[in-house]
């Protein structure tokens, strides 16, 4: 993406340049002193551009590493937390199932006890 956006600013440089010198009333030498300004100025802002890209390259990859470790740090709050509910549950889930069985049982044992009346 930036290696396009500078190929058309150059290109546009170029451009802009040519029209410039062939639309102007001025000298020649006049026109040689706005084509360095120009090329100063066009050379300053690409100067400018490509030190932003930079930054923003830097940004990226300290906001990326950032990133990383609050998903990890996050990862490991959630496994701590799971495990600590597996663990005060266990006892409880354990009782459910027992009282579930002994229910079940209690429910055959009727069942085999009441016949039906004929």
């Amino acid at each position: 993406m930036a290696n396009g956006f500078f190929k058309g600013l150059i290109f546009g440089s170029l451009v802009g340049g040519a029209y410039t010198l062939l639309n102007t009333p001025r000298s020649g030498e006049e026109n040689r002193d706005v084509l360095l300004n120009y090329i100063d100025d066009t050379t300053v802002l690409v100067d400018d551009v490509s030190n932003s890209l930079t930054e923003l390259k830097g940004a990226i990859s300290e906001l990326t590493n950032e990133g990383k470790a609050l998903a990890e740090e996050f990862t490991e709050e959630v496994t701590e937390s799971v495990e600590e509910f597996t663990y005060q549950a266990e006892p409880r889930m354990r009782r459910i199932q027992e009282q579930t069985q002994k229910l079940t049982d209690d429910i055959e044992t009727l069942s085999q006890n009441v016949t039906p009346a004929q």
